[in-house]
């Protein structure tokens, strides 16, 4: 099979009371490959990884990332919402079993997809996506922050301009491609209205991020490794492990984490850091391809 083509976008409804997700697409065939970004990303960044792969790849934004839905006024951002979406977009999209390629966060919300819905994971990908680190030691003090910040939320502070957005996100990833970073920006900024519920009144600007502010706010409920691995346990599809080698997000107990899972193989990636489709989108490719081999 050839390499997907070009990104294309659009949106769709995540079941049927649920929220307007963007979805980005690559290539067309009866085999889909799935691709969930990582926190504060964007299913776009992928494009240089998801050209490589044959079929039809899909990469959606994640509710209140990119340019997908807000959960609005007293809504909040869970796991088991983003598992719930991607259930919903492979129903939508009629998809059968697929493989599944998580990043960072987007690799736990694989693995817990993987684990409930065995059936509809072919070959499963997890690149840094081992989970965070266990937090069950702070769920008071995460509760109460919690209760906190939804007393007063999080908000954006401004910005001066998509440019200056590009170079924050240049300053984060030095790596990162100037043109990839302005493009990314471009889709993932909008322009301030006057009172921007989004943005701190204390530091305004003309221009914001689309991403929801409220990403920002202490989840009440502590990640547990163990509950975690209960999960790695049930996955039942041939998984592979991408690590990047100056990576520094990495959980301590990521060996023991990569034991519980049934059939899995590790490799790690010279020269990237946690951000490796952008760090080494080539090298990438060619073990997620050597992986997912021909459906």
């Amino acid at each position: 099979m050839q390499p997907s083509g070009s990104l294309l976008e659009r949106d769709i409804q995540a079941g049927p009371s649920g929220l307007r997700l963007r979805l980005c697409e690559w290539g067309a065939g009866e085999h889909t490959t799935v691709i969930l970004h990582g926190f504060l990303e964007q299913g776009a960044a992928w494009d240089a990884v998801a050209r490589q792969l044959s079929g039809r790849v899909l990469a959606p934004d994640h509710r209140g990332h990119g340019l997908s839905e807000h959960v609005g006024r007293g809504g909040f951002y869970h796991f088991w919402d983003y598992v719930s979406d991607l259930d919903a977009l492979l129903e939508a999209e009629a998809a059968g079993p697929v493989d599944l390629i998580g990043h960072s966060m987007g690799g736990t919300i694989a693995c817990l997809f993987a684990a409930t819905r065995p059936e509809r994971v072919r070959r499963l990908v997890l690149v840094e996506g081992l989970g965070p680190p266990d937090m069950s030691s702070l769920r008071l003090a995460m509760a109460r922050t919690s209760l906190e910040h939804q007393r007063s939320p999080p908000r954006h502070r401004g910005l001066a301009s998509p440019e200056a957005a590009a170079e924050r996100m240049r300053r984060y990833n030095p790596s990162l491609a100037e043109e990839t970073a302005l493009r990314l920006a471009r889709r993932t900024t909008r322009q301030t209205v006057p009172d921007d519920p989004a943005v701190d009144p204390a530091h305004p600007g003309p221009w914001t991020w689309t991403w929801d502010p409220l990403h920002r706010a202490r989840s009440p409920r502590a990640f547990e490794a163990d509950t975690f691995g209960t999960f790695l346990e049930a996955i039942e599809a041939p998984t592979l492990v991408v690590d990047g080698a100056r990576s520094r997000f990495r959980p301590s107990d990521g060996e023991s984490r990569r034991e519980r899972l049934r059939d899995a193989q590790h490799v790690e990636i010279p020269d990237a850091g946690h951000l490796i489709h952008h760090d080494a989108p080539d090298a990438l490719a060619a073990v997620v391809i050597a992986h997912l081999g021909n459906p």
